[in-house]
């Protein structure tokens, strides 16, 4: 009986701690969302980089006090770059986890489908490293994003190719919202300039490109410029693929690859010193702009994760931190009130002053960054981080007196 009791107090007195530290847990954190392809199909590195850009942001906050007296709390969902479990993750940290604010994604199919769950729920969702014009095209009011559209990074990378003067033109873009955007977006911009344009698409999940790129090795003429349109493994096996088979790059034919996954050292670690050559179109440079932040986010980021900052890790960090002013701005966490203080928002991030414009012509502009910094790299030498490539556009920040090199 005696055994019985005592078990019974300390029932009761553990329910009774747990409920006061459950509550005031609770009430002395601010969570906020984060989303990322963090296993296949999707883009895993590109991912990565994503949430460990998130999670340098949020040690920032923590380290200076928290937001509004409280702790920031990270939650992050995989989305694996599928729709269907993007909108999941995105329910559960609206509805079970009761986020703040939600960024991140990669895969613009991922981004398209949650936007309507952003509307459901009144929740601010900041789109990093999602480039389809209908992510922001669709005019939803709690969407914003960080990164390039389609219509914004290659009307830039069309301007270099025109310069260039490349004639015959080859994409294979994967068949996506993205994809079928890059595709798109080259022809539209490239129309009337005498260049001849030839398009193949293929499923995300195809990792075997050699039909397509044997068929452009064997035209006549050969294409000048290959454009590999494919995020994750694909774009990296198209890449090794089309330099096996000795289509690109070579001296009749160079390659612009347009997936994020070329700004990873899995690149370097698939194609070895046959990466030299590449040419990749990054929405920003680690230290462009050379500011003190800048410096210390590509500093605290090597350090935490042994990697070099990129393009990708800055969206991720820029992402919490604008949930991070709109919260200070509105003195509030509560959803309305930070997606109003967005609306308002101007703050000098890692790439430049990030702010969102209500523009609705083009209706992809609507709450884009007007300003993402746009360059188009091209490595020459192995095993080289991004911001040491040699910058060929814009022509105001190139480190080459050359708009191509070639081998």
């Amino acid at each position: 009986m005696n055994t019985l009791f005592t078990r019974q107090r300390l029932l009761i007195a553990a329910v009774a701690i747990a409920l006061p530290l459950g509550a005031a847990s609770a009430a002395e954190t601010i969570k906020i969302g984060g989303i990322a392809p963090l296993s296949p199909p999707g883009g895993v590195q590109t991912g990565e980089s994503l949430r460990d850009g998130m999670k340098v942001a949020v040690e920032e906050i923590n380290a200076t006090g928290g937001l509004l007296g409280k702790q920031v709390e990270l939650i992050i969902e995989d989305t694996s770059g599928v729709p269907e479990k993007g909108v999941a993750a995105f329910e559960r940290l609206a509805s079970k986890e009761n986020v703040a604010a939600i960024t991140g994604s990669a895969h613009s199919a991922v981004c398209a489908a949650v936007g309507p769950v952003a509307n459901k729920y009144s929740l601010a969702f900041i789109a990093g490293e999602c480039w389809s014009d209908n992510v922001t095209g669709a005019q939803i009011p709690e969407v914003f994003r960080i990164t390039v559209a389609n219509s914004l990074v290659y009307s830039v990378a069309a301007d270099w190719v025109k310069a260039v003067g490349f004639k015959h033109v080859a994409i294979i873009g994967e068949n996506s919202d993205w994809g079928l955007g890059v595709i798109d977006v080259f022809k539209s911009n490239l129309e009337g300039t005498g260049a001849k344009v030839t398009s193949f698409t293929a499923e995300r999940t195809v990792t075997d490109f050699t039909p397509q790129l044997l068929q452009l090795k064997r035209a006549d003429p050969q294409p000048d410029l290959l454009i590999a349109g494919f995020t994750g493994a694909g774009l990296l096996q198209m890449l090794r693929q089309a330099y096996d088979l000795d289509l690109a790059p070579s001296k009749k034919t160079a390659v612009f690859a347009a997936g994020a996954d070329v700004l990873e050292p899995e690149f370097w670690s698939t194609m070895g010193k046959d990466g030299v050559y590449v040419i990749g179109n990054p929405a920003g440079l680690p230290g462009k702009p050379d500011t003190p932040l800048s410096r210390s986010f590509g500093e605290a980021y090597q350090k935490a994760t042994g990697r070099p900052a990129n393009a990708v890790a800055m969206e991720g960090y820029d992402g919490v931190m604008v949930i991070a002013e709109a919260i200070k701005a509105a003195g509030s966490a509560d959803r309305g009130k930070i997606t109003d203080a967005l609306r308002a928002l101007k703050w000098e991030g890692t790439r430049g002053t990030i702010h969102f414009p209500a523009k609705t012509e083009p209706a992809w502009a609507f709450q884009q960054w007007p300003e993402v910094p746009i360059f188009v790299i091209q490595y020459d030498q192995p095993d080289q981080l991004p911001g040491d490539a040699q910058i060929l556009w814009p022509r105001d920040q190139a480190t080459t007196d050359k708009v191509l090199l070639t081998p």
